[in-house]
């Protein structure tokens, strides 16, 4: 017996489900099979739920404040500092450094509010585009609950302990996904314009480019965590969680260079600089 996760023929018939993308990766089955995943132990689920839950609108506070603790203390003032990162990181590294050590982390986190302001207008640009469908809770042939308050029912066949909790707040449809694209921005912001040097943090060597630790996780564990969980948790379909990623590159290529640099006049014009 299977979970009904979704109506077929609907979703089938949206075209964004039915690209050569989706054929050749099979991910209808790879969707069904992580939706119909009956349940996990609590410590793993503990890991989904906070990857899930990162782009709540309620942790925005929590990322910004994390951008100003870290873009003040990551670089140092001492003029032949070494970064650690991409060419870009070093660049916003030494335009931080012509500010004011007490208000670099300010400009930094209204860089990164500004970043997520863009990539959330451009989603919801695009929800309102496809206009397509959301999966939906399976009730066919199991007793299903978003909220377990008891591990120890056996009853229970198909169980998502934080369901609620992740769920709240989403928007009615479904491509692309903002939590995937927010998770991306971050990590691609983190990567490019939280600037650490070589004695502030530990790195791992790329090449010619030592790419802090922190920048690591983000695009190993935390970045495929929030895919993974927006997929189990039933907000979203692996094609919504790629074209969120997709679409945050994007951005990142074609205006947030621009962004950043009407950022830099701001700063001028205020000062700072």
């Amino acid at each position: 017996m299977t979970i009904t996760t979704r109506s077929i023929a609907q979703h089938e018939s949206e075209w964004i489900y039915s690209t050569f993308l989706t054929r050749q990766l099979n991910l209808s089955c790879l969707n069904d099979y992580i939706h119909q995943i009956p349940h996990v132990p609590l410590i793993v689920e503990l890991y989904i739920f906070m990857c899930g839950y990162a782009f709540n609108p309620t942790m925005v506070p929590l990322w910004l404040g994390l951008v100003n603790v870290l873009t003040r203390t990551g670089l140092s003032d001492n003029a032949a500092v070494k970064f650690s990162g991409t060419t870009i990181n070093e660049q916003w590294g030494k335009t931080l450094l012509t500010i004011d050590s007490s208000k670099r982390g300010l400009l930094n986190m209204t860089f990164y509010l500004a970043t997520v302001l863009v990539t959330l207008i451009f989603t919801e640009l695009g929800k309102a585009s496809f206009a397509t469908t959301r999966p939906k809770i399976p009730t066919t042939g199991y007793a299903t609950i978003l909220n377990a308050d008891d591990d120890n029912d056996n009853s229970i066949k198909w169980k998502r302990r934080f369901g609620s909790l992740v769920a709240s707040l989403k928007s009615k449809h479904s491509f692309p996904s903002g939590d995937s694209s927010q998770a991306m921005n971050l990590c691609l912001f983190f990567l490019r314009y939280v600037p650490t040097t070589s004695t502030s943090a530990a790195v791992v060597t790329f090449g010619s480019h030592a790419v802090p630790v922190r920048d690591v996780a983000l695009f190993s564990l935390f970045l495929p965590g929030v895919v993974f969980a927006r997929v189990f948790y039933l907000c979203h379909w692996i094609e919504d969680c790629i074209g969120g990623v997709s679409l945050s590159l994007l951005i990142h290529w074609l205006i947030i260079p621009i962004l950043r640099e009407n950022i830099v006049d701001l700063a001028r014009r205020l000062n700072l600089m």
